[in-house]
Parts: C-alpha cells; sequence; structure tokens
C-alpha cells in the first residue's frame, strides 16, 4: 500500500489543479484579450506537464517508502 501522507497530497495537487483550471475557464467570459493568453501561455499552461511531473514522482516515493517500511519491519521481527 502506498505512503499515506504522500499519497494524501498527490490528491490535494490533483484537486488544487483541476479547481485552478475550472477557476481560470471562468474568467475566459470577461476576461479575453492578449493579456490573459500570455499569461496562460506562460504561467498555467507549464503548470500540466509539471504538475504530472510531480504526481508521478509522488507515487514513486510512495512506493519507496513503502518498501522502506516493509524492510525495517523484517528487520526488526529478525531481532
Amino acid at each position: 500500500m502506498a505512503n499515506a501522507n504522500v499519497m494524501a497530497g498527490s490528491h490535494r495537487l490533483k484537486h488544487a489543479i483541476k479547481t485552478l483550471q475550472e477557476h481560470w475557464l471562468a474568467t475566459e467570459s470577461t476576461w479575453n484579450d492578449s493579456v490573459r493568453r500570455k499569461f496562460e501561455e506562460r504561467h498555467l499552461m507549464p503548470l500540466d506537464p509539471a504538475v504530472d511531473a510531480a504526481l508521478i514522482g509522488m507515487q514513486k516515493l510512495a512506493e519507496i517508502l513503502d518498501h522502506v517500511r516493509r524492510d525495517c519491519s523484517d528487520r526488526s521481527e529478525m531481532l
């Protein structure tokens, strides 16, 4: 089982980016000029691949932490 704290953070990150995207889309009807498009290109569009990479990293970290936890508990049982 993946590390619960890391996975909780992963879920919060997914929720936050989804909320940001929903709020951003809501601004389109009242703000649709070149400044908005530049802001989106410079700041929001780069978030998608960065968040995807972070989520992948968090999943890998959770797996490693679980492995370490299992290894440590196995060793303590030997003592």
